[in-house]
């Protein structure tokens, strides 16, 4: 009994000045903690953003592949015209399939290149939500380093894509 009132004492000591330490951490570091939910809104919205187009440049690339695929066939059709020609030219009946074929093919690579484009506009979106990312996920590992919490967990873009609804957790 005669060692458990120190022993009490010192536990309310120890008690009392990790109280205040967090007691002061929370009105000395107001500002910064509004701010880290500000970086954090912004990082999730980037995360899922990146996710998001992730997503559609997958699909895109999908779509693309198989227009290419078709338009080898497309060109290897093209090229048996040459096997018909003798002097430099098609006889007139074949060339008036030739020409078909060649608008065709002319036509599909013009649909191809625009949907290229789309991709790419995609790639560049892309491209800038992991830019934003990276700069949100670094000012609030920052932030929360000088907030003294180093280790404040930063959501991945696929942590923020299931906060914003955008992909489902794994069950």
């Amino acid at each position: 009994m005669r060692y458990i009132n120190p022993l009490l004492f010192l536990l309310l000591v120890i008690v009392g000045v990790k109280l205040s330490d967090s007691v002061y951490r929370w009105l000395a570091f107001a500002p910064e903690r509004a701010r880290v939910q500000v970086l954090r809104a912004g990082l999730v919205d980037a995360g899922a953003q990146y996710v998001r187009t992730r997503q559609e440049s997958d699909s895109m690339r999908t779509v693309l592949r198989g227009e290419d695929d078709a338009l080898e066939r497309e060109e290897r059709l093209l090229r048996r015209y040459d096997d018909q020609a003798s002097g430099g030219g098609l006889p007139p009946n074949v060339y008036a399939r030739y020409r078909d074929d060649l608008t065709r093919y002319n036509r599909h690579v013009a649909e191809r290149n625009g949907k290229l484009a789309v991709w790419q506009d995609v790639q560049a979106r892309q491209n800038a939500a992991a830019a934003r990312y990276t700069v949100l996920a670094d000012s609030l590992h920052e932030l929360a380093t000088r907030m003294g919490d180093p280790y404040y967990a930063i959501p991945t873009p696929a942590e923020a894509a299931i906060e914003r609804g955008i992909i489902k957790p794994l069950p």
